[in-house]
């Protein structure tokens, strides 16, 4: 995986004309965030702390969800990251951390990773993770696809992963 794949997470957007007909705005109906998508896929809410965005002729999904926390322990995103990267290497082959990194303009606690890894289909994926953490809630949104179609749909991706705003720091 190149280099320049996963440095498109974190460079600025890049908007073309006419981008606003080709995307379509989520709002969580809870006020918690918003993220854009490409206005081709189709909104699946699993419940109230879960949407999933797919295309039905394409690998590319997008996740978000909200989770309480048990208990009181200081969590942060790091924590989180550090945990996403032990499950992938435990769970999956041919685990590889593209890139980690940090939304701009979103403030809290929050970070990002890229990885590439082999599921236990045997099918690779890419998969690009945000997390942002609130005092008694998590949320993790999740950009995954095939490695051709990631980078394929680079500007894609970036725009999804920097529409991302959080509404409601609390995520309640």
């Amino acid at each position: 995986m190149s280099f320049l794949i996963v440095s498109c997470f974190w460079a600025a957007p890049d908007h073309g004309i006419g981008d606003d007909a080709l995307y379509k705005k989520y709002t969580d109906p809870n006020g918690r965030f918003s993220f854009e998508y490409p206005a081709t896929m189709n909104v699946q809410s699993a419940n109230a702390d879960e949407v999933k965005v797919t295309h039905p002729g394409a690998s590319f999904r997008i996740t978000v969800f909200v989770e309480q926390r048990q208990g009181k322990s200081k969590l942060t995103a790091a924590d989180l990251l550090d945990w996403s990267k032990k499950r992938l290497q435990e769970e999956m082959k041919n685990v590889s951390v593209l890139g980690e990194g940090k939304l701009q303009g979103l403030e809290g606690s929050q970070g990002d990773i890229a990885v590439s890894f082999t599921d236990k289909k045997g099918i690779q994926l890419v998969q690009m993770v945000q997390y942002y953490v609130a005092e008694d809630r998590f949320l993790q949104m999740t950009i995954s696809d095939r490695p051709e179609g990631f980078k394929n749909l680079q500007t894609v991706i970036q725009k999804v992963h920097q529409s991302l705003k959080i509404l409601n720091p609390k995520l309640k």
